[in-house]
């Protein structure tokens, strides 16, 4: 009886032995993560998690979408495409090596050209998450995928305006009011931050918004999809998210209890082991 008790002991113990190997190492291989940001914003807003990730031995590339950030290869009025706007991300994974793979994250916005890019890219990425992300199914576009309170109801607020050009029958970009950032993106993040993002943030090109998305299951489907909901968020509350989540469902859904709609700058730790722990799944 007591021999095989100290077998059974001897037995759990090497299985929690090599459980806990399988976690480190899983934790611990290097992953090649690439940031894309939401409306308004550039690659700028990563700061905090490109630092972490990278003082983890990861690879990481925050890219900035076409008229947003620093990149100047168009003005905004002059992009017309999610195929324009997204040249960027598809130029980086299209020079991958054909063994490499990356994890695509996705703010907000950046939940349409992600979801192009997996379309377009299936073999090259082996997941995206969705951060507080509207995600588009099939002949879907940014506008008619989310809640439809959503649009009208930062517009009627003053939190979005929308530009337009004589002649134009849509308007050509939307832009942020700056007044209206910190209580509607920034509402739990540091001041320094705030102040960062007031000096940077820039239209985005509104084709984007109104394009419908051709999305296979064979290609666009067969990359695992994961959704980080922002609880204290009040550009896309939770509710919305929910609705996000409810029409196109992800394999699985975490929560940042504590973040506002700006995770990298509210709660960049948590983000940073919520996407590596992601990415070992």
């Amino acid at each position: 009886m007591l021999l095989q008790w100290s077998r059974t002991v001897g037995t759990l113990g090497l299985m929690l032995l090599l459980v806990s190997i399988h976690v480190e190492e899983g934790e611990g291989r290097q992953q090649h993560f690439v940031l894309v940001h939401g409306l308004g914003h550039g690659a700028w807003c990563w700061y905090k998690i490109v630092t972490l990730l990278e003082q983890k031995g990861h690879r990481v590339a925050a890219l900035d979408l076409t008229s947003n950030g620093i990149n100047r290869a168009a003005s905004t009025d002059q992009v017309n495409s999610i195929a324009h706007y997204a040249e960027p991300l598809l130029q980086y994974i299209s020079n991958l090596s054909n063994d490499e793979k990356v994890t695509l994250v996705g703010h907000s916005l950046a939940g349409c050209p992600l979801s192009y890019a997996m379309e377009m890219y299936p073999t090259k990425i082996s997941r995206a998450i969705f951060i507080a992300a509207f995600t588009p199914r099939n002949n879907q576009s940014f506008l008619s995928s989310a809640h439809p309170k959503t649009f009208p109801r930062l517009v009627e607020n003053g939190v979005v305006i929308l530009n337009m050009k004589a002649n134009s029958e849509l308007p050509t970009s939307a832009s942020l009011v700056l007044d209206h950032v910190k209580s509607y993106l920034y509402n739990e993040s540091p001041e320094e931050d705030v102040n960062l993002a007031r000096s940077v943030i820039t239209p985005t090109p509104f084709p984007v918004s109104v394009e419908l998305l051709d999305l296979s299951e064979e290609r666009y489907g067969s990359i695992r999809r994961f959704y980080v909901m922002l609880m204290k968020d009040r550009l896309f509350p939770p509710e919305y998210q929910e609705y996000s989540i409810e029409q196109n469902p992800p394999e699985q859904v975490f929560k940042l209890h504590a973040s506002d709609h700006s995770p990298f700058f509210s709660q960049p730790r948590q983000l940073c082991n919520l996407l590596i722990h992601i990415a070992t799944l």
